[in-house]
């Protein structure tokens, strides 16, 4: 990341719009650099003059002799163009603009924005904000925000849009003695973006685990890209907020109103090999963990608690986040038996009892932990009238340093705080309840399958015909369409090797009855033209058609219907299909602004509407990759054969899936495309219906 030294570990650094009045910010970030023990030079610039905690203002910022590694910027927002100037300059390598007023507040201030963008573009300046809190470096101590919230150093960097989180996040590692390495307000990411920062983060030996806020992205596949590597490397704690799906209002097919903006954020955080924390609590139960714990070896728990109810309420939790009880072996429940009371549970979890002195916890600790089958360890505290809680956490305490991860879930109120200091003071992560720190060790064995995950692979390029594809796309633009015939779509389908029905159309009764007769009954009817997108919701089309008879009366019947519901529509005929037997599935592609091209597989025909089961992975799709959103979808076990039925040809869905990867990547005219639905036989697949919609040029 260029500018990234001179951002997080400048040498020198000005201040522009330093202030002598304690209530600006200007003041602040003066105030809080000197705090924090920053040791590098720092210059205090104000256009008006005048002086303040030790240092006199100089007027402008070329005023300065010596080199300056960043600046930080604190004036009104109409001010800035002309600073960011004085800037390029100077030579000055990044900029923290902390003034708000820009597009944040219109159309005025985004045009204004722009310009400082220009300007920073021009002399090669990295701009972090504007309208941000600041950054912090505890490895360099320099508070150059203003917040005087200043956190103890650690490991985990934090990186988010808004100001107001970042305060709450250093309130809460004030509480919980959580140190941070760096500290980021990226505001409106004029320049740098969370891509940027995983980039440089990947290799920073300051920080362990990442935790990032992040409320939209500009540059959605450059963040997969730099997440993908640096997940490798160290976990990506990710809260996105915005779980409205408005943005797909006007889509034209059921993949694009299911494709709302959260449900394909969710898709590329999981591809990205991030954990997705779904809102500010599980954040900061993840850090907690992954800041203080080792990765686990294995996804097996084991769970030690004076408090028998609230085990089994822990091993429920077990299984809700796909974990396992850990099997204790022969030896350590032998063992268990000798060291506890007759009452107590020697089985996994191990119950010592209400009563549980503090040797009691040593003994079943130390005996639970030298069995091989154990990854993960649980401790649960409750108040009795019996424990002495902060003897009992000092024994426990003694533990942290295990060679597997351990958590303590410590149940209770007033009685059970001193314990829980006690264990916090230790670095021993601690929750309210047994859910809660179950959950944070489902996100430590979620972390083990990202980084244990090997490099997927990408399939070879089919054998296609791209130039029937560009020539049906040519002439509907040529035309001014923008949706594709059916019989177009198809086509485009079987270019790319897809299965598509025997086909023929038809323009009147005798026509329909000659081409069913040639294809083989039983036959579907469908009405063939370029104004109707969803042909079931006007009458056109008719299933199972038997013989000659049915034929004709399903051809007038269809054209009444289409004539009364969509009297304007142009109509080509209609279309004889031969009849495919198999489950019904959809299968469509929308584009994403941020992603690009996003597939979606889950149940289709009306079940796409109703249930809404469906899987989402962002292009390129790989084999494992169209293997897992086949497997994810909770109706699986429909297509595997369940009850007794035959499996759908697995096979043949992936190569479906990867198709439609690839046609989108080689047309990016091609918007939206769904086929719904897809037949999934025994042996192949067949594409049954097919909607493509393309963009419309722009002239």
């Amino acid at each position: 990341m260029l500018g990234a030294e001179e951002l997080f570990n400048p040498e020198s650094i000005a201040i522009i719009g330093a202030s002598s009045d304690p209530a600006k910010i200007g003041n602040m970030v003066l105030r809080n650099l000197i705090a924090s023990g920053y040791s590098g030079n720092i210059y205090a610039v104000n256009s008006k003059g005048g002086e303040a905690l030790g240092y006199t203002f100089f007027k402008s910022i070329l005023e300065i002799k010596d080199k300056v590694d960043m600046a930080v910027i604190t004036i009104p927002s109409t001010a800035v163009p002309a600073a960011m100037e004085e800037l390029g300059k100077k030579c000055v390598p990044a900029a923290v603009i902390i003034s708000a007023g820009f597009k944040e507040t219109g159309a005025e201030g985004t045009e204004l924005e722009l310009r400082v963008g220009r300007i920073a573009k021009n002399y090669g300046i990295r701009v972090l904000g504007p309208n941000c809190l600041g950054l912090l470096n505890t490895a360099n101590n320099m508070n150059a925000s203003f917040t005087a919230t200043y956190p103890s150093n650690g490991n985990i960097a934090l990186t988010s849009q808004s100001g107001a989180v970042c305060s709450a996040m250093l309130d809460w590692a004030r509480e919980y003695d959580v140190g941070f390495s760096k500290f980021l307000s990226m505001g409106n990411k004029l320049d740098i973006d969370e891509a940027d920062l995983l980039q440089y983060l990947a290799d920073d030996d300051d920080t362990s685990v990442i935790g990032m806020y992040i409320e939209g992205m500009n540059r959605g596949r450059e963040f997969m890209k730099e997440a993908l590597k640096t997940s490798k490397k160290k976990p990506i704690i990710v809260l996105k907020s915005g779980r409205t799906d408005s943005g797909a209002k006007a889509a034209s097919s059921h993949t694009g109103a299911m494709s709302g903006s959260d449900s394909v954020y969710d898709a590329a955080l999981r591809q990205s090999g991030t954990i997705r924390a779904q809102n500010l609590e599980e954040m900061t139960d993840y850090l907690q963990v992954f800041s203080s714990m080792p990765v686990p070896d294995g996804k097996n728990i084991a769970i030690v608690t004076n408090a028998g109810g609230m085990g089994v309420m822990a091993a429920d939790a077990v299984s809700d986040y796909r974990l396992s009880l850990a099997k204790l072996s022969k030896e350590t429940i032998d063992k268990l038996h000798e060291q506890l009371p007759k009452a107590a549970g020697v089985y996994n979890p191990v119950d010592i009892l209400g009563d549980a002195p503090a040797d009691r916890f040593t003994a079943a600790l130390n005996t639970v932990l030298g069995d091989p089958s154990v990854n993960m360890l649980m401790i649960m505290m409750a108040p009795t009238d019996t424990i002495d809680i902060p003897s009992a956490a000092e024994a426990v305490s003694k533990f942290r340093d295990a060679k597997i991860p351990i958590v303590a879930a410590m149940v209770g109120g007033e009685e059970i705080s001193k314990g829980s200091l006690i264990l916090r003071n230790a670095g021993i992560p601690i929750y309210p309840s047994p859910e809660r720190a179950v959950r944070a060790l489902g996100a430590m064995a979620a972390y083990l399958d990202i980084k244990s995950s090997a490099v997927e692979n990408c399939p070879d390029e089919f054998i296609i015909n791209r130039d029937d594809v560009q020539g049906i796309i040519n002439a509907a633009s040529a035309e001014g369409r923008t949706s594709l015939t059916e019989s177009e779509g198809k086509s485009i389908l079987q270019a790319y090797g897809i299965k598509i029905p025997k086909k023929e159309l038809a323009s009147s009764a005798d026509e329909a009855v000659m081409v069913a007769a040639s294809i083989g009954y039983p036959v579907v009817m469908k009405i063939s033209s370029p104004d109707i997108a969803h042909k079931t919701d006007v009458g056109g089309v008719s299933l199972n058609l038997q013989n000659e008879q049915e034929t004709r009366e399903a051809y007038t019947l269809m054209m009444e219907r289409i004539k009364t519901a969509v009297p304007d529509a142009r109509i080509d005929g209609v279309l004889i299909e031969e009849m495919f037997d198999g489950r019904e599935l959809i299968v469509g592609m929308v584009r994403d602004k941020q992603f690009g091209p996003v597939i979606t597989f889950g149940l289709g025909g009306i079940f796409v509407e109703i249930m809404k089961d469906v899987s989402r992975g962002v292009v390129p799709i790989t084999v494992e990759m169209a293997d897992r959103m086949i497997k994810s979808i909770k109706s699986y076990p429909i297509l595997a054969g369940a009850r007794g039925k035959k499996s759908a040809d697995i096979a043949a869905l992936k190569s479906l899936i990867l198709k439609i990867s690839q046609l989108s990547v080689d047309f990016p005219e091609i918007s939206e495309l769904e086929m719904n639905p897809v037949m999934a036989g025994e042996v192949g697949c067949c594409a049954v219906d097919a909607l493509v919609v393309i963009r419309r040029e722009k002239k």
